[in-house]
């Protein structure tokens, strides 16, 4: 017969530790549970913000493998690390039960009790302190910007240029938002009805192949001399490049405000391909003559819309093949997004790259339109 041992219930180090103590066989070792976030209560429902933030902890006399997040008995979060810190996209609204899994290297497992969360409203993630930051993006540097009038970029014809971007006027850029006159100007002067302008920013050195969350912050001015009625659309990606087991798959994080219809639009599975999507928001047209701030939060994620993130990543152990579109924030207002979309498989196949891009479309031949953007960085974690 197999023994049984009692272990007694140690004294919380925190008032938020949640710990969950028992009987179990001589086999298993996984002892306590603490969640740090959210703070949790068995005795009444916590309300909390998507995306979700979990982070715990756990004891064991052996090493603790891996931790899973259950959302109403789902999976939405796996990885195989001794604790637990996550950002996990769900749809604002309605109440749900959460319960987290930890296993440690006898294959044992413990589970905290079931506890009740409201998802009351949508905030942007706040990076980890480990996390990797490009700031500066939009200055001149070592990855250079580049304009790109090759005939993929989509429109009838291509007439994409830079501008200087200090003025002292219609934008003063003295009052841009790091004060230091030192930015991207984007330029299009239409010679066809549909004249697209393509602009990007690519960082091949580091690639953060192993980074799976990104945190997109930029500002953009549009001036009073670029009329709404001469844009068709400005479009804002960002993408990576990943070496997967079956090759390089490029993640396109595609989003635009189209201006003929008014309408934010994602690049989302349509038709058994990819196409600009309705993202049910509007109005988009932004205000021209002030500066706007836009953050982005998307996710790296497997085809099942969950992440799982290995011990250490490589081609043979990163199964996150899909793309999450998290949040959007202008001005301060932030969005869920929350749409799923695959990344695709070059051919020719891309290296590892990580960067960005800014696009204007004209609405009519012989306009100018214009687009000034500060401070542009982009952290990954």
């Amino acid at each position: 017969m197999r023994r049984r041992r009692s272990i007694a219930c140690p004294k919380p180090l925190l008032a938020v530790a949640l710990l969950i103590c028992g009987s179990w066989s001589a086999y298993a070792t996984v002892a306590a549970v603490s969640v740090q976030s959210p703070v949790l209560s068995t005795a009444t429902t916590t309300s909390v913000t998507t995306p979700i933030h979990f982070a715990a902890t756990a004891d064991s006399d052996l090493k603790i493998t891996g931790y899973v997040v259950y959302i109403d008995g789902n999976n939405v979060y796996r990885n195989f690390l001794p604790s637990l810190d996550a950002w996990v996209v769900l749809p604002p609204g309605g109440t749900h039960s959460l319960f987290i899994t930890v296993w440690d290297a006898s294959g044992n497992h413990l589970s905290t009790a079931t506890y009740s969360i409201a998802i009351t409203g949508v905030a942007t993630p706040i990076p980890p302190i480990i996390a990797n930051r490009m700031a500066n993006i939009d200055k001149p540097q070592s990855f250079a910007w580049t304009v790109d009038n090759s005939s993929g970029v989509g429109g009838q014809c291509n007439d994409g240029s830079t501008g200087t971007f200090d003025q002292s006027f219609d934008p003063n850029t003295a009052n841009s938002p790091d004060f230091d006159g030192n930015g991207q100007h984007f330029i299009v002067k239409s010679r066809c009805a549909y004249d697209d302008g393509l602009f990007f920013w690519k960082n091949p050195q580091y690639p953060q192949s192993g980074h799976t969350n990104f945190l997109w912050d930029f500002w953009f001015y549009i001036p009073t001399t670029t009329q709404s009625s001469a844009v068709q659309a400005l479009e804002f990606d960002f993408f990576q490049a990943v070496r997967l087991s079956d090759g390089v798959h490029e993640f396109m994080f595609g989003s635009q405000c189209n201006y003929a219809t008014n309408q934010w639009q994602l690049w989302l599975p349509s038709k058994g391909g990819l196409a600009w999507v309705n993202a049910g928001l509007s109005p988009c047209q932004f205000s021209a003559g002030t500066w706007h701030h836009a953050t982005y939060f998307l996710q790296r994620v497997t085809s099942s819309g969950y992440q799982e993130i290995p011990l250490r990543f490589n081609s043979a152990t990163d199964s996150n093949t899909s793309l999450r579109f998290g949040t959007l924030s202008i001005d301060g207002v932030t969005a869920y997004l929350g749409q799923l979309s695959f990344s695709t498989i070059p051919n020719p196949a891309w290296s590892p790259v990580i960067g960005l891009q800014h696009q204007l479309d004209s609405a009519a031949s012989g306009v100018t339109i214009e687009e000034y953007v500060d401070r542009e960085s982009a952290t990954t974690w």
